[in-house]
């Protein structure tokens, strides 16, 4: 009874064995062998010929002498692989417990004195062994046995046979693809390989291979770019999991579905439009329109530009400052991640000096940024004029007035409040223009778009009274 439930217990613990390395339990497939060895002959059965990791198998030998005088048997040897472990008070012989020795790591030797006879030439034994995490898989692992004897009569054959071949363990594979294939972008096709698998894996669309990817703490990716011919077919993505020293082969089910067709530059923005579409230099204009949701809008008017991102709606709208008289042409380009869409159609704003005998000092952004270059400009002054722009008292630049009256240089302003002066001297006659202007702190280029101009970008945040009067941009020459 003690033996039984030895037995009983060693079988369970196989089963957790079993578990605890992924194997699933399958149904016993026995392999058989006869071989004859000398003057006898092993009839060898092993009750599972693919065992699995924790596996308790049993070795059934029915052995039959068949020379003349029998000889008397002093131990009977199973010769198995050093993996297999012996479980201990497993062995009988003619069904009977009896006394075993494992002389070796590969053999198990149950010793006693039977005597063959003509009448009673056979014998036989039982043994159990668990199959340990350290056979090599799918490979056949030789068995063997042998017999003890006087009269020199005694055989041993190492490859009696029949071989064991331990199964891998089973392994599971899924696969997710992210983001949705779209022709020409690429998607990453992640596998997740279970049993802390080691090797690679087959990527596969609609069966034929697109890639591969090793194995490292349980997944493999590999960046899969459909053409740009792809766009509108069918996918179905599968990972195979080719398998390692220990792990078998497994291939995920498939993920389908239809690829995108390849992006496209946007279209020209439509419905640009100035306002006001007639404005005294110096004040802004807020150009708005309609281009692809998401891109970013270029405005160009003359030498300026403003920039926007066009919102959900399509809507976009920035502002432009204006310094040069004349007619004003204004274009819109949307770029997204393909490139740039062509020029809308052209909007224009007509552009009046300021009034006889008054000049306009103008900074372009009107709210400028520390450290961020703007433009100060002098409108309306005599044309050839001589212009010194000043912040406080510190020279920012020296210029001349071109035919319009006007005079530019750039400014890259500090973070305050700053007193700006222009002085113009045409003919021998001075006259000096001043303006106060805020410098807000350097703007966060991470932050979010409203569907207005950046800080950075030419165009103007809000400003408040910007677009009403030139109430305080004048000074009188």
């Amino acid at each position: 009874m003690q033996r039984l439930a030895a037995g009983a217990g060693t079988a369970l613990l196989g089963i957790g064995f079993a578990a605890a390395f992924g194997v699933t339990t399958a149904e016993a497939a026995p392999v058989s062998k006869s071989t004859n060895s000398g003057d006898w002959t092993f009839n060898r059965t092993i009750s599972n010929g693919t065992p699995a990791p924790g596996e308790t198998i049993t070795v059934t030998n029915n052995i039959r002498w068949n020379g003349g005088l029998a000889p008397t048997i002093s131990a009977l040897k199973d010769i198995h692989p050093a993996c297999l472990a012996y479980v201990p008070n497993s062995s009988r012989v003619n069904g009977n417990g009896v006394g075993t020795t494992t002389p070796d790591a590969t053999t198990v030797s149950m010793n006693g004195s039977w005597i063959r006879s003509a009448v009673d030439r056979n014998i036989s034994y039982t043994v159990q062994y668990t199959v340990g995490a350290d056979c090599a898989r799918d490979t056949a692992l030789t068995t063997g046995a042998g017999v003890n004897s006087n009269q020199g009569l005694g055989s041993t054959n190492t490859n009696t046979g029949p071989a064991v071949s331990v199964t891998k363990n089973a392994t599971q594979t899924t696969v997710a693809v992210a983001p949705a294939p779209q022709a020409t972008r690429a998607s990453t096709l992640t596998a997740t390989v279970s049993n802390n698998a080691t090797g690679s894996v087959e990527f596969y669309n609609n069966g034929a291979v697109v890639g591969t990817g090793n194995v490292a703490n349980g997944t493999a990716v590999y960046s899969w770019v459909p053409a740009t011919g792809q766009g509108g077919e069918a996918y179905s993505i599968t990972a195979k999991y080719l398998g390692d020293a220990t792990n078998a082969v497994s291939t995920s089910t498939a993920m389908t579905g239809t690829i995108a067709a390849a992006p496209t530059a946007p279209a020209a923005p439509t419905n640009v439009s100035a306002t006001p579409g007639s404005v005294i230099a110096g004040n802004e204009v807020t150009v708005s329109g309609n281009a692809e949701p998401g891109s970013t809008v270029k405005v160009t008017a003359g030498d300026k530009t403003c920039t926007a991102t066009a919102n959900q709606s399509g809507s976009f709208h920035c502002n432009i400052i204006t310094t040069t008289v004349g007619t004003m042409s204004i274009t819109a380009v949307a770029t997204n991640a393909v490139g740039p869409s062509p020029a809308s159609a052209p909007a224009t704003v007509t552009v009046t000096a300021p009034p006889v005998g008054n000049s306009v000092l103008v900074v372009d952004p009107i709210s400028p940024t520390a450290g961020t270059p703007a433009t100060i400009s002098v409108v309306g002054a005599d044309a050839n004029s001589h212009v010194v722009i000043k912040n406080g008292g510190d020279t920012v630049c020296t210029a001349t007035a071109d035919a319009n009256g006007t005079a530019s240089c750039t400014w890259t302003p500090t973070e305050g409040t700053h007193t700006l002066t222009a002085q113009t001297t045409s003919n021998g006659v001075s006259a000096t223009i001043t303006k106060t202007v805020t410098v807000g702190a350097p703007s966060n280029p991470g932050g979010p778009d409203d569907g207005g101009n950046g800080p950075d970008d030419g165009g103007n945040g809000p400003s408040s009274g910007s677009l009403g009067s030139l109430s305080g941009l004048f000074g009188s020459l």
